[in-house]
């Protein structure tokens, strides 16, 4: 059952990539292998970013097998969930020593997101790009609007 808090902040996290300039944004977004974002956007120039939301040392911890699918020196581009890969959790829950170093952390202080590291780039394909696209477009939650 998904808290308050981790609700809460997952609807700021689509609110936040969308002010980034992220035009096209959703909440649990299947990105196939690697799993279920929290919250996913595309740009304009087609930049991608996932965030995930943690609310608790043990989810954090329960975030491991997916932070071990980016492990590899050279990531297969099927597996590329979204060319920058954050994690989101109340200020302070987790220090920069705690998080994957190709992961950026965004702290929420009660009022706004503050951005603490920034994630990596990692490369993508664009075809694995239209996969994922397809994948959001063809979610349960689009299908609800129908």
């Amino acid at each position: 059952m998904e808290s308050n808090l981790h609700k809460e902040l997952k609807d700021r996290a689509v609110k936040y990539l969308y002010d980034k300039s992220y035009r096209i944004t959703r909440s649990e977004v299947d990105c196939g292998y690697y799993g279920i974002y929290d919250a996913w956007g595309i740009r304009s120039d087609l930049i991608t970013t996932g965030i995930e939301v943690k609310v608790s040392k043990q989810d954090f911890k329960n975030n491991k097998r997916k932070e071990e699918k980016l492990n590899y020196k050279d990531i297969p581009k099927s597996w590329v969930p979204a060319n920058f890969n954050y994690i989101l959790c109340p200020k302070g829950l987790l220090q920069l020593k705690d998080i994957h170093l190709k992961y950026g952390l965004l702290w929420f202080n009660g009022e706004r997101i503050v951005n603490k590291k920034k994630a990596e780039f990692i490369k993508m394909t664009s075809k694995r790009k239209l996969q994922i696209i397809m994948l959001f477009l063809s979610s349960k939650q689009n299908k609800n609007l129908a």
